[in-house]
């Protein structure tokens, strides 16, 4: 008779079987990507091994025991674990099953995240036509950096953070080094309410972007200094900001600044380099009244390099009243925003 654990995992694997063999077949997707792939989800999903899975009281155990002494736990019955521990059966039995639900559980977690990775790059091999096995280079994945990876993920059972981990999962895949080790264990203490926070923090970002490195990422604090509460109406107070530099996620200077006058558009109709905002990118436009070659302050709120990571796997959020407030901003230093491209989300 299946349990529900069986069903659910057995669900699991079988979706994630498939696609894990459609992407590492794929003549579409680059080889040193393909062997990133294998080389992951060989290590993380259960449905891209040939172990048998074995069971243990009815419950599906992981596909690979790490160390001697967990397959003697799971190998062997309760009752005798019971005598050699000296101990009640009943209780040697209770513990082996409910360690083999733990394992069962982290694995379920790890499939579930794998799968969304193996979506993500699919997607990510869609959009971008470019793509080749001739120009590509891609290195291979850190295994200290999977191994960690692999820890934190599979204690990870709300959809909001298996999606999270597994765009983090493709995105190393596809670029190694993009996430450390850092931002990984940073996503994993992240609560609810600082990933909302953190969420409607990148929503109201801009950024400048060279290939695919964000070199400066912030809220623009329009007018007044966001350590003194000029982005309250934003929901980015003072004590938000403050938990948001608790988790790592910001600079302890609220009030930093970049200078911008390279998205300005210069005589010869062309601006160095757009900004990003709401997967937009603007360039400047300005009026007679501007001084040529004038500096363009932006200060704010500024993201940290564990921050500008994670904000690659962020769902952005619309703010009309922000994006209203930033285009009188920028109206005011004789400057308007003008949209050259939507950016896929």
């Amino acid at each position: 008779m299946s349990t529900k654990s069986d069903d659910v995992s057995g669900g699991i694997l079988t979706s994630a079987g498939d696609l894990f063999t459609d992407l590492v077949t794929s003549s579409s997707i680059p080889a040193p990507i393909r062997k990133n792939v294998f080389k992951a989800l060989n290590q993380l999903c259960s449905a891209a091994i040939d172990i048998p899975v074995a069971y243990l009281e009815g419950i599906a155990t992981e596909k690979r025991a790490e160390t001697q002494s967990r397959v003697k736990l799971m190998t062997t019955s309760g009752d005798q674990i019971a005598n050699q521990m000296n101990v009640n059966p009943e209780f040697a039995n209770a513990a082996a099953k409910r360690y083999s639900q733990k394992i069962v559980r982290e694995q379920v977690n790890l499939d579930k995240v794998s799968e969304i990775a193996v979506q993500q790059i699919h997607q990510d091999v869609i959009e971008s036509a470019s793509m080749s096995n001739e120009a590509t280079e891609v290195p291979a994945m850190n295994e200290d950096w999977l191994n960690n990876f692999e820890k934190e993920a599979s204690q990870k059972s709300t959809e909001e953070m298996q999606f999270l981990f597994g765009k983090i999962l493709a995105g190393e895949i596809q670029r190694p080094s993009s996430f450390s080790i850092k931002t990984v264990k940073l996503l994993a203490e992240l609560d609810n309410n600082a990933a909302i926070l953190f969420r409607q923090l990148c929503s109201l970002c801009v950024s400048l972007k060279i290939g695919n490195t964000l070199i400066d990422v912030r809220v623009v604090s329009i007018n007044g200094d966001a350590g003194s509460n000029s982005l309250q109406s934003y929901g980015l107070q003072f004590d938000n900001l403050n938990i948001l530099h608790e988790y790592g996620l910001i600079i302890p200077d609220y009030n930093s600044y970049q200078d911008y006058q390279i998205c300005i558009i210069k005589r010869n109709d062309q601006a160095i380099l757009p900004f990003l905002y709401q997967n937009r990118k603007y360039v400047l436009s300005t009026s007679n009244e501007r001084v040529s070659n004038q500096e363009l302050r932006l200060s704010g709120v500024k993201l940290s390099r564990s921050g500008i990571e994670l904000m690659n796997i962020i769902d952005i959020e619309p703010s009309e009243s922000y994006t209203t407030a930033l285009t009188e901003y920028f109206a005011l230093q004789n400057l308007q925003m003008m949209e050259i491209e939507i950016i896929p989300a």
